[in-house]
């Protein structure tokens, strides 16, 4: 006889990267990474008795119509039933999330659709009030899932606000909020069991060494800049340097990982921390490759040393315009001289040094992202990235834009980081869009920067990483766009 469908208590699935503009650099650069989040959800989940699987979409769906597909021959053929299935989102994947909630709802009507993330977080009134949504999680979800996975009455748990049928009619309902995870070190492993680890490939020019995972040891930023979603706020919490020992151990003895990518806003802000993982690093020989984020005004020299001799080899760090207005506006506490001395001291340490900047912020204008692009030339990091200021939903940008009539578009999917969805007094909508990509091309199209760039090669693999990256940034400049 034939095995009978067997119960999947919990499903997480992470939604398809989109990208409707052609032009769009990270279409180009950009491969896959893991959603970390749902990884720590279901590692906790799981620690509590229940079932769970994760579906990365990028990994194994890549479009809605894909999923439908893969959804039917990987779930309705095996489970019977799936008591939650939890969908998790940015701003520009949102729309896509209610497109899978859609196929989920059809194949398990039973199933309670759980929505989570940072779009649900601040726009939790859209996404609850979604046809398909039963649930919204606004903030973090590790307590929150199990609560509702083990059968918690909805009007006790704390963190949610859900649909409640009430005399024949649907209510909505808000609990409060719910606190803070404050020690991490507590939690389980995430279950990296239920990725597909090795499938991942981290963005061209971001890695040395392959297999590579990606890795978050903190949470909250200390930061308060206004284009920055302030998910679970201010206050900053992190792993202790053992414990994220332990857990890289883990993945270069299970996965064979070479490479480490740690995508904390600002890794560096616990110095002592920092060191002490550098060291744990040095004294057990780990041939490991990493990188990482930072801000200009947590860093030293002798901290950048000790790194790079624990494996680091690129820092990313914020910049986003040297307008002393325009850093006013945006609220980024940094300043020239911090900018200049983390470059010439990263770079000074052997590390490559990676500045981002933004065009279109508030109080840009064409002669100010003119004297960006020579600053740039002048102190000459290895890599530059650029994106368009986006004022995404959450930020004190959005709530500034939003309230001026400043907002172009509501429209999720032009939420990429390529296309201007706010208007400035300053500059046009096709001024910031030239200055976009006048911006790249200036800094990598120089022949000082390719004739380094091709002295600087090592080994075949050095030749593959900057083959790709050129290959990404000619599509970038020159693939016709679709019509």
């Amino acid at each position: 006889m034939p095995e009978s469908k067997k119960q999947l208590d919990c499903l997480l699935i992470s939604p398809p990267t989109f990208y409707r503009d052609d032009k769009n650099i990270w279409k180009e650069i950009n491969s896959n990474f893991p959603p970390l989040g749902l990884a720590d959800m279901a590692g906790y989940v799981c620690e509590h008795g229940h079932s769970v699987k994760i579906v990365d979409c990028n990994i194994e769906a890549p479009s809605v119509e894909s999923f439908e597909k893969y959804f039917i021959t990987n779930f309705l053929n095996d489970f019977k039933s799936i008591k939650v299935i939890g969908l998790t989102s940015v701003t520009s994947t949102i729309k896509k999330a209610y497109e899978i909630a859609k196929i989920c709802k059809k194949y398990y009507p039973e199933a309670l659709i759980v929505f989570g993330g940072v779009h649900a977080t601040f726009v939790t009134k859209e996404v609850i009030e979604h046809e398909f949504v039963d649930i919204v999680v606004v903030g973090e979800g590790e307590i929150t899932l199990e609560e509702i996975l083990a059968g918690k009455e909805l009007e006790q748990i704390d963190g949610i606000v859900f649909k409640k049928q009430e005399g024949g009619e649907i209510k909505i309902i808000t609990n409060r909020s719910r606190q803070r995870i404050m020690d991490l070190n507590a939690m389980p492993l995430p279950a990296y069991d239920l990725l597909p680890i090795l499938k991942y490939k981290p963005a061209k020019g971001s890695y040395k060494k392959l297999p590579a995972m990606s890795m978050m040891t903190s949470r909250g930023c200390p930061g308060r800049c206004t284009f920055c979603s302030k998910t679970l706020g201010n206050v900053m919490v992190f792993k202790s340097a053992e414990t994220i020992f332990k857990e890289i151990k883990f993945l270069v003895e299970s996965y064979g990982i070479k490479q480490i990518l740690f995508y904390d806003d600002t890794f560096t802000v616990f110095r002592e921390n920092v060191i002490k993982l550098c060291d744990l690093f040095i004294e057990n020989k780990m041939d490991l490759a990493w990188t990482c984020f930072a801000r200009v005004d947590f860093i030293d020299f002798s901290m950048l040393e000790k790194m790079k001799k624990a494996g680091c080899h690129q820092i990313m760090y914020g910049v986003e315009n040297i307008d002393e207005t325009v850093l006013r506006n945006i609220n980024k506490k940094i300043n020239l001289e911090q900018v200049i001395n983390a470059t010439a001291w990263t770079k000074k340490a052997g590390i490559e040094c990676r500045l981002a900047f933004m065009v279109g912020n508030p109080g840009d204008s064409v002669s100010a992202i003119k004297k960006n692009i020579e600053f740039v030339k002048k102190i000459n990091p290895d890599l530059l990235i650029v994106n368009i200021t986006t004022p995404f939903p959450g930020t004190e940008m959005f709530k500034w834009a939003h309230e001026k009539g400043l907002i172009l578009t509501y429209d999720w999917d032009d939420y990429t980081l390529a296309k201007p969805v706010m208007k400035l007094e300053n500059m046009s909508v096709e001024e910031i869009r030239n200055l976009y990509r006048i911006m790249f091309r200036s800094f990598y199209f120089r022949p000082r920067y390719i004739i380094n760039k091709i002295l600087s090669i090592r080994s075949l693999d050095d030749f593959k990483i900057l083959f790709d990256g050129l290959k990404a940034l000619v599509s970038f400049f020159f693939k016709k766009k679709a019509v």
